[in-house]
Order: structure tokens, then C-alpha cells, then sequence
């Protein structure tokens, strides 16, 4: 691809073999290999995605060259003619209103395009702009890169339509994460877009496209429109592996082919209606075609008991996949447990008052894993830890009773006391229960048992004595 180069005399004096070794390697670092038809300008990425490729091939897609395809034997600003970014570029400025003289003086490369006219070179896409691309920059080699922006999606997002030195004419979608974006926007003559009038109507996506069904080959996968304000009367779906275009299908359902086998899936959806502007979504990501299906033949089971310290322990069941292998995750209430991916799991005080369950995978490499959920029977427990004393006093019993335990804090429930003959429940508050009893002189028996809760299972009784002078 070249990208602006000098007028044929002067490059003449370059030396033939230097000036064809640049073009070479320019066109290598932006397009790939050089077999076949549609050589592309730069590496695909996952935000760039070619709409169309060739003249004829785009204007019957809907998307015009301009005139450029019966044009392009004539050299605009002093560019090569024909398959060149540059030349293009300066025609679209030409049909633009502005003359056929270059409007700078020295280098034509497309990399000298927006140091030459810095003062109207900034970072806005508009329509009618020229996205430039410097020397290395963002997948360009070292001549550089131009393009005329066509429409500004978003503040992310363009369209543009290019030419390519050694490749063909190409309509491309780029995203400002692609790594593909421009190094800035040239405005010789374009302006910003003009607000929608009251006769353009513009669709409001509401919600995304939902995928149904896992992305694995020889099954075939189904997309929703999602939401959409106001509903439009037809919707059309672009579909992508590794950024490349699959075909010119166009429904919601899409054969997942063997060829697809580990690229990334994208989607797009248009949505039509006589009177409003087209609307193209964003690019929507739904992840690698897998090869099939890991399936479970007999089911992995849970041991253990859920109480502070016991260990959880699980055994893998069978899959049909031979060299499947089981992972790992054990859940607190539903969330991942950091660090927690191993058959076995010790309770801990964190686990306590919650329900602890483990997610089973059998996993294998390009395949759907087969995953199951297996959890505790019951919330974790922890047991109490009891504490009496007493307090001697005249003719008053005084007793207190304090329970603790690791992870539930403070306990909640009731403890029974007796001293003596007199017994009663005492609910706790913050884990204490206290009595104060009137009772004779002399030395009582006391006796106090925590009676549980769902967290914190009962506790033996606990006994001493109080001194009633």
C-alpha cells in the first residue's frame, strides 16, 4: 500500500529498488500476506471489521466508492493513481470542493499528512474527515495511513472507506479499543453533523441481544434482537469470528460450523424501518466456538460435616470425556471462595452462620465443561463456649453467664440457670445472661446450659456454686 507518495518524477531519482523494498514493507506490516484479492491495510483485531471489500462488490452491498472505482486512473495532489490510500483521499477531498493542487509543499506519504497540516488536525472524528494514521501507529507501517471518515457511530466508534497500495478499496468499522484507532482526523473541508431533523427518526437500543444455547461446533446458536426504541420493523444480524465477517448472513440464527472451532464469536444487529436512520449496534463479544460438550456419566458427591474446622471433602464423579479432568470452587453463600479450588475445604471462621457448597467441573480443553453444584447440609455451626461466675452477696444469689463462640459474634438464644432449687430461661443479650436471685443463707449448687441456635448447637452444662451470706 502506498500512502502518499511524491509525483512519479521525483521518486524516479529515489532508485527503483529502494522505492519498491519501502513499498513492500509498508504493505506487509499493514496488510498481512500479499496472496489473494483483498489484501486488508491492517492485523485484524476484534474492533475492526471489514464491511466490504473490492468497488463492484461494495456498491452492490450498499456502500459507494464514490466514484473512485471508474476514476482512479487519474493522480489527485500529485498521488499515485489507481489502488492508493493517498490518491483516494485527495479525491474525496477533490469531489469535496477544494482544488486539485496539494495543499502543502513536500512529502505526499500518508504518514506526513497531519504533521504538514497540524493546525486543522485534531483528535474529533467527523464526517467528511480524514482519519490519518502516522508512521507506525496503531497497526500502520512506516509510510503512514488515510482513509475518509464516512460516519462517527460514537465518540468510539467510526466507518470509514479506503483504498490500498498492492490491495483494493475496503469500507471498515473501527473502535477506539481495537488498538486500530487513528493517530488524529484531518478537517480540510468537513463539518460536524448536522442535528436529525424532525423527518430523521433515530433507534434507541434498550437492551442487548441475548445468545441462546452454548457456543459449541455442529450446534446452532440464536440471538435476540434486545430492546429497541421504538420497535423497528425489520432486524438484521452481522456475525464474526476473530473480527472477520462470516459471510452476508444476516438472520439471528447462526450453524456452528468446524472451521469456527476456537475463534471468537461477535455480534452485530441492525435495525431498520422506513423513515428512521439505520442503526448498527456495537460490537457485542460471545466468546470461543468449543469443539463439544463435557458431560457427567455418574455424579460427584459431598462429605463432611459444616461445622467450624471439619473439612469438606469432595469425590469426582465420571465423564464421557475420558481425559476430562474436575476443578474446583468452593462458594460462600453463593460467592467464590478466594484461593478455595481444592477437592478438599476446612471450615473456617469466616464459614460460620453461612451455606457453604462447591462447584464440580470437568473440564477439558475446547469443550463446554460439565458443571455441577453440590452443597453442605446446613448453615455452618459453631460450637459454644461457656462461662459462669458468681458473685457472693447478702441474700442475693447473683450468677452470670457469658457464651462465646469462633465466627458468631455475639451469640444469640437462651441459657437455663438453676441455683439451688429455682431455675429459669434467661435470654442472652450480646451473649451474656445475668439473674439475681433472693435466697436464703449458705452455700447454693449452680447450674447453667446454653440451649442452642441455629448457628451455635448446645453445650453441656456447666456447674459451680455461689456464696449467699
Amino acid at each position: 500500500m502506498v500512502f502518499g507518495m511524491r509525483t512519479p518524477g521525483r521518486a524516479a531519482r529515489w532508485g527503483t529498488t529502494t522505492a519498491a523494498s519501502a513499498m513492500l514493507a509498508s504493505y506487509l506490516v499493514l496488510a498481512g500476506p500479499t496472496s489473494g484479492p483483498t489484501r486488508e491495510p491492517f492485523v485484524p483485531s476484534a474492533g475492526t471489521t471489514y464491511l466490504c471489500s473490492g468497488y463492484a462488490d461494495c456498491v452492490r452491498a450498499g456502500y459507494s466508492d464514490a466514484g473512485y472505482g471508474a476514476a482512479n486512473g487519474t493522480m489527485y495532489w500529485r498521488m499515485y493513481a489507481g489502488h492508493n490510500c493517498t490518491n483516494y483521499a485527495a479525491y474525496r477531498m477533490i469531489q469535496a470542493g477544494m482544488p486539485n493542487v496539494r495543499p502543502w509543499t513536500g512529502e505526499g506519504n500518508a504518514s506526513h499528512w497531519g504533521l504538514y497540516m497540524a493546525s486543522i488536525t485534531d483528535q474529533t472524528p467527523n464526517v467528511g474527515a480524514i482519519a490519518w494514521w502516522g508512521k507506525y501507529s496503531n497497526g500502520a507501517g512506516s509510510a503512514g495511513h488515510v482513509a475518509y471518515v464516512e460516519r462517527v457511530v460514537s465518540p468510539d466508534e467510526i466507518i470509514v472507506s479506503e483504498d490500498a497500495w498492492g490491495g483494493t478499496f475496503h469500507w471498515r468499522s473501527i473502535t477506539r479499543s481495537s488498538g486500530r484507532w487513528p493517530t488524529g482526523f484531518i478537517h480540510f473541508v468537513d463539518k460536524a453533523a448536522p442535528p436529525p431533523t424532525p423527518t430523521e427518526n433515530i433507534f434507541t437500543q434498550t437492551a442487548p441481544p441475548v445468545v441462546a444455547a452454548p457456543l459449541v461446533v455442529n450446534t446452532t446458536v440464536t440471538a435476540t434482537p434486545g430492546g429497541w426504541s421504538p420497535t423497528p420493523a425489520e432486524n438484521r444480524w452481522r456475525w464474526f469470528a476473530d473480527g472477520v465477517r462470516i459471510g452476508d448472513i444476516t438472520a439471528p440464527d447462526l450453524a456452528l460450523t468446524p472451521d469456527l472451532v476456537g475463534k471468537t464469536l461477535s455480534m452485530r444487529v441492525v435495525a431498520k424501518s422506513e423513515g428512521y436512520t439505520t442503526y448498527v449496534s456495537p460490537f457485542y463479544p460471545l466468546g470461543p466456538v468449543l469443539a463439544g460438550m463435557v458431560h457427567a456419566t455418574t455424579p460427584a458427591t459431598l462429605s463432611g460435616t459444616p461445622a467450624l474446622g471439619q473439612v469438606l471433602t469432595v469425590t469426582p464423579g465420571t465423564y464421557d470425556q475420558p481425559d476430562a479432568t474436575p476443578a474446583y470452587q468452593w462458594l460462600r453463600n453463593g460467592a467464590a471462595i478466594p484461593g478455595a479450588t481444592a477437592a478438599t475445604y476446612q471450615l473456617a471462621a469466616d464459614d460460620v452462620g453461612t451455606s457453604v457448597s462447591v462447584q464440580v467441573s470437568g473440564t477439558k480443553a475446547q469443550f463446554a465443561p460439565a458443571v455441577e453444584t453440590l452443597s453442605a447440609a446446613g448453615t455452618v455451626t459453631s460450637p459454644a463456649v461457656v462461662a459462669l461466675k458468681t458473685k457472693p452477696a447478702r441474700g442475693r444469689a447473683i450468677v452470670k453467664v457469658r457464651v462465646d463462640a469462633v465466627g458468631k459474634v455475639p451469640v444469640k438464644g437462651k441459657v437455663l440457670v438453676r441455683i439451688g432449687s429455682w431455675q429459669r430461661e434467661v435470654r442472652l443479650r450480646d451473649g451474656v445472661a445475668k439473674v439475681s436471685v433472693r435466697m436464703s443463707r449458705g452455700t447454693k449448687k449452680v447450674r447453667v446450659r446454653y440451649l442452642g441456635s441455629a448457628v451455635v448447637p448446645a453445650a453441656p452444662k456447666v456447674v459451680g456454686t455461689v456464696q449467699v451470706s
